[in-house]
């Protein structure tokens, strides 16, 4: 089955990742400014095991500070007080034709559901909630088409707070 870059990377965006960056997300007020370690992990059919790309391919991960193993992205990332102040779900890279709407913010939980159109029709649903300021769950649904192939995606992610001082990590 063939997967799209673009539903790959919309999932894990969603999820707080795409293959070179993956933002930190912060729901208004929660969090702490510093150094994440952030690590997302995509169940969808047909997805290659990133750990058995190309060397470039994995080579251009590291240099922006992800690393890989089968399904699962780990990346670093020093989450600003921007970042924590803005209660809205994280950016969705190649999703020009992506909306969201029912945004919910709750407390330290945010939720929100997608619908995409054009050559990717597929609905979504996302899901973040800090257990701590120093700790997020979340989850991300996608079902639909991409250019006529169907798709079902699941991604989990999980930050955790390293420390204050981000050690030159600037993603």
């Amino acid at each position: 089955m063939k997967v799209s870059h673009r539903v790959f990377g919309i999932g894990v965006a969603l999820a707080a990742a795409t293959a070179v960056a993956l933002p930190a997300i912060a729901v208004g007020g929660h969090g702490k400014v510093g150094l994440w370690d952030i690590t997302v992990t995509t169940n969808m059919a047909g997805m290659p095991d990133m750990s058995k790309l190309p060397p470039e391919a994995q080579a251009a991960m590291r240099a922006h500070g992800v690393s890989a193993n089968g399904h699962t992205m780990t990346v670093q990332h020093c989450m600003t007080q921007t970042e924590i102040d803005t209660i809205k779900p994280p950016p969705m890279h190649g999703a020009q034709n992506c909306k969201m709407s029912n945004l919910k913010n709750s407390g330290p939980s945010m939720s929100a559901d997608m619908t995409c159109t054009g050559d990717m029709n597929a609905t979504g649903h996302f899901e973040i909630s800090y257990d701590s300021p120093e700790h997020y769950t979340g989850k991300t649904t996608i079902t639909g088409t991409d250019e006529g192939h169907p798709i079902n995606s699941t991604t989990t992610m999980e930050g955790r707070w390293v420390s204050a001082d981000c050690k030159g990590v600037t993603h």
